[in-house]
């Protein structure tokens, strides 16, 4: 497919939560840390400083991502709306519970989980979402969680899904807590990435 338009959607994944009990979080309403808070602060000057002022911002429901986007939204005078599709991947059988010490371990968890939401499910919705903003003909952010993302962004540089995005072959392309992606859309996608 073919792209004559001049436009920026930007990726955002929300920044650091609170998680005391490191536990799985999924679709729980853990909130921004004091270092997240901080983050998505320098995220939204970020955006003000390179004059990306009022795009309108969707974001997952789930409260570390809307609450990345809301405070975004002040520093650049914007407008959030919630879109389920940009919801984390569900995975009943983890959530809440605790989580190994080790990330490795977590990762391989998560990877075994037969309740985890498949990459493709991931992927269709997000790209959903995305081309619904793409046709709109204007710039935006997209606010959303590592899985989704993740599985977006593999659409765009046209690489196969793996059931396990993040895990240590393909940990360079999933995108950092905080991490902003700009996908320019102009005679296909440009894709460049910010660590703010």
């Amino acid at each position: 497919m073919r792209y004559n338009i001049a436009v920026k959607i930007f990726l955002v994944r929300h920044t650091a939560y609170s998680n005391p009990d490191n536990i799985f979080p999924f679709h729980l309403p853990l909130v921004l840390s004091k270092e997240g808070v901080e983050h998505a602060l320098r995220i939204g000057d970020w955006f003000k400083n390179h004059s990306l002022i009022k795009l309108p911002i969707y974001t997952s429901p789930i409260k570390r991502s809307s609450q990345t986007a809301d405070i975004i939204a002040k520093i650049i005078d914007s407008k959030v709306s919630s879109d389920e599709r940009l919801t984390e991947a569900s995975c009943p059988n983890l959530q809440g519970k605790k989580a190994p010490d080790d990330e490795e371990e977590t990762w391989k968890m998560q990877c075994r989980d037969s309740s985890r939401e498949s990459s493709e499910s991931l992927q269709k919705r997000a790209l959903e979402c995305f081309q619904e903003k793409l046709k709109k003909d204007k710039n935006c952010i997209l606010v959303s969680h590592g899985d989704p993302l993740a599985a977006l962004l593999y659409y765009l540089i046209k690489k196969p899904l793996t059931r396990c995005l993040f895990d240590d072959d393909h940990y360079k392309l999933y995108i950092k807590k905080g991490e902003i992606v700009q996908i320019e859309i102009k005679d296909g996608f440009e894709i460049e990435r910010f660590a703010v």
